[in-house]
């Protein structure tokens, strides 16, 4: 009886005062029960649950089962998302690479825009395409699983924003559709010098397809361990900080600013200048635009916005293309400044420093300033008898007045530096110290209240006394 009791105890979960469930440390949180996960039915006549093998399970049971299908779940489907950005970022640089390969060959005038090779090759890139899309709507439909299973809501409307995350899908699907289809689409297009020329649309369509290459910075996203680290995301949870891509890119910024900046600069240039490259060669191919190499060089002078004017693009696809990188070389110019005044700031360790040197050297040159003065003023004093020197008096009347200013210049900066010494830290150090010292006032004017309670008692007895006294005195 005593060994069936035991064992009815070990099957039931430790419990605390108030109905808290303690997890056994022997059992995972995740992936209980061999992997099986239970679907709960809750009844509300006697409060139990049911799992999916037909056993009864109290509530405070069911809680603990579905917080660890909850935790389970949610790692199954980051694993998931982790899974089709790979995949997404796979396609995206095969279709880029095909597409390149199938430009230069048409530059080179190996092949044309009508051959088997061009139509093979824009056949892959639809077919990338293809399953790019079903990447994506793959990607966004784990994420709003993910947002589900976070809040533990049972309704995918839910977890949508209407119209963005739709928009959001939309635009995502639309640069991702965009490519050079099979065949050769010729539109009539006019130069900037009044010329029109019949022009391929895969010049345009090639440029545009390079918007794949978001899908790089979603795969640092979702790689990045602020992304993955569950440490993380619950101190963001708790603090209200959402772990998405700014928060990622910010962080990024802050820890290695340099290679970011490099990177972002670098890819822009080498983008820019084969897209500058490409719509000049398919107007004008005997243009000096239409080498990468000087296509390079005038993206560089607008990008850094210099433009020297001795090279300009000579088709109305150039001019976006070097608008575009204008304004790029403006935003990437500002976070440059921004992280070099970040970089040049002075620590706090360093900024005491300086100013302790600062306020030493200060002081030296007061007192020096002082001494001046007193010397000065002596050698005036010694020369009152004397009235046929004016000049020698003037002059050392002047050196008086400026070991004055001097001494004056130095006071003064001396406490301008102790004045931009004063950080958020002192401040509230500051603070400290006065609530400190107003909270030792109060106990002290508590304690001196008390006391100035028990000299009043004393003095209600001792008038007592002394009127028992006087009666006694007067009685007698």
């Amino acid at each position: 009886m005593d060994h069936h009791h035991c064992a009815h105890e070990n099957s039931i979960p430790n419990k605390m005062s108030g109905g808290t469930v303690i997890e056994d440390p022997g059992i995972p949180l995740v992936n209980r029960a061999n992997g099986k996960y239970f679907k709960y039915v809750e009844d509300d006549a006697n409060l139990t649950t049911t799992t999916g093998d037909g056993s009864i399970l109290n509530r405070e049971d069911s809680k603990f089962y579905s917080i660890s299908y909850r935790l389970s779940r949610r790692k199954h489907l980051f694993q998931r998302r982790l899974y089709c950005v790979n995949l997404e970022l796979a396609l995206t640089i095969i279709s880029i690479i095909v597409m390149l390969v199938e430009t230069e060959l048409f530059v080179a005038g190996l092949i044309d825009k009508t051959s088997a090779a061009s139509i093979i090759l824009k056949l892959i890139i639809s077919g990338t395409t293809v399953i790019l899309w079903v990447l994506v709507i793959a990607y966004h439909a784990t994420g709003i699983q993910i947002h589900m299973t976070d809040n533990g809501w049972e309704d995918w409307r839910l977890a949508v924003t209407f119209p963005w995350t739709y928009l959001k899908i939309f635009t995502e699907l639309v640069v991702c559709t965009i490519h050079p289809i099979p065949g050769n689409i010729l539109v009539q297009t006019h130069g900037i010098d009044g010329q029109s020329k019949m022009v391929s649309l895969d010049a345009i369509f090639s440029i545009l397809m390079l918007g794949r290459l978001y899908i790089v910075g979603r795969f640092m996203v979702v790689h990045s361990k602020l992304l993955t680290d569950t440490s993380t995301q619950s101190l963001g949870a708790l603090n209200k900080v959402k772990i998405n891509t700014a928060f990622v890119f910010k962080a990024l910024m802050s820890s290695m600013p340099g290679t970011m900046l490099i990177s972002i600069m670098v890819a822009i240039l080498f983008i820019d200048s084969w897209a500058m490259r490409t719509c000049e060669v398919y107007y004008h191919p005997e243009n000096d635009t239409s080498s990468f190499l000087n296509s390079m060089w005038l993206i560089s002078i607008t990008f850094l916005t210099i433009g020297y004017g001795d090279m300009y693009p000579s088709t109305y696809c150039g001019r976006v293309v070097s608008v575009v990188s204008g304004l790029m070389g403006v935003g990437t110019t500002a976070l440059l400044v921004a992280v070099l005044a970040s970089k040049l700031e002075q620590s706090r360790a360093e900024k005491y420093v300086h100013n302790f040197v600062s306020r030493v050297q200060l002081d030296k040159a007061r007192k020096a300033a002082a001494s001046d003065v007193i010397k000065q003023a002596l050698k005036l004093w010694k020369m009152r008898t004397i009235s046929d020197d004016n000049e020698r008096r003037v002059r050392i009347h002047g050196k008086l007045l400026k070991a004055i200013h001097a001494m004056k210049d130095a006071k003064n900066d001396k406490e301008s530096i102790g004045e931009s010494a004063v950080g958020l830290i002192e401040i509230n150090k500051s603070v400290s110290e006065i609530y400190d010292y107003t909270e030792k006032m109060k106990e002290e004017q508590s304690d001196l209240k008390d006391k100035v309670s028990v000299i009043e008692n004393k003095l209600f007895q001792m008038d007592g006394k002394l009127d028992a006294l006087v009666s006694s005195i007067l009685n007698k």
